[in-house]
C-alpha cells in the first residue's frame, strides 16, 4: 500500500502530465484515480476540495520548483550576460515546462476568483518578478538603456522560452549555441555586428 504522502504526489505529477496534454477540462479525477491506482475517494481525501484543489496543488508545485531553478540561475556570479545566459541555458535544459505553464494559465478560467487570484500572484512573485528586478538593476546602473523592467523582463523570457532542450541528433544548433544567440539578439538587437552607418 502506498504511503499517503506518495499518493498525493503521484495524483499531482498525473494531474501535471494530463493537465500540460489535454487542458484542465480534459482532465478528470476518474483518470487520475485509475492512473495512481487509488480509489477516487482516496482523491478526496488527499484534496478535498477535488478537481481544483488537486490543481492549486499542480500550479503551487510548478511554481515552486521553476522559481527555485530561476533564482540559482540568477545567483550566477559575473555580469549581467552571464545571469541571462544562465536563464536562458535553463530554458535549454528544460527547466521550464512551457506546456505546463500555459495550461496553468488558461486553467484560471475556470476556478474561482480568490483561487486565480493566489495562482497569479505566485507566479508573479516566483517567476517574473526577480527577472524584473534583474532588469531595473541592470536598467539603474547603465548595463541596459533606459527602459521599462517588465518590459524588458517579458521580452527576455520571451525570448528564452524559444529555447529548448534537444529532442534528437537532428537539432540545427546546440542548446547552448541558441542560449547565446538569445542573449545577444536580447542584449544587441537583431542589427549587423559592423552596420555600414
Amino acid at each position: 500500500m502506498p504511503r499517503q504522502s506518495d499518493t498525493r504526489a503521484r495524483a499531482r505529477d498525473e494531474f501535471a502530465r494530463r493537465l500540460a496534454d489535454y487542458g484542465y477540462l480534459g482532465v478528470s479525477l476518474d483518470d487520475i484515480a485509475k492512473a495512481v491506482d487509488v480509489k477516487k475517494a482516496s482523491l478526496y481525501h488527499h484534496f478535498p476540495g477535488g478537481k481544483p484543489a488537486l490543481f492549486m496543488e499542480v500550479a503551487d508545485h510548478y511554481t515552486k520548483e521553476a522559481s527555485a531553478l530561476l533564482q540559482s540561475a540568477l545567483a550566477t556570479p559575473g555580469t549581467l550576460r552571464d545571469k541571462l545566459l544562465a536563464l536562458a541555458a535553463s530554458y535549454a535544459q528544460g527547466t521550464y515546462n512551457s506546456a505546463l505553464s500555459n495550461q496553468i494559465y488558461y486553467a484560471t478560467r475556470h476556478l474561482e476568483e480568490v483561487q486565480r487570484a493566489e495562482v497569479s500572484h505566485a507566479y508573479v512573485r516566483g517567476l517574473i518578478q526577480p527577472v524584473t528586478d534583474l532588469m531595473a538593476q541592470a536598467v539603474a546602473t547603465g548595463e541596459l538603456r533606459q527602459a521599462d523592467p517588465g518590459f524588458l523582463a517579458t521580452a527576455f523570457m520571451e525570448l528564452a522560452a524559444t529555447v529548448h532542450p534537444p529532442q534528437d541528433d537532428c537539432t540545427p544548433a546546440p542548446a547552448d549555441r541558441l542560449a547565446q544567440d538569445v542573449v545577444d539578439l536580447f542584449l544587441r538587437g537583431a542589427g549587423p555586428d559592423n552596420p555600414l552607418t
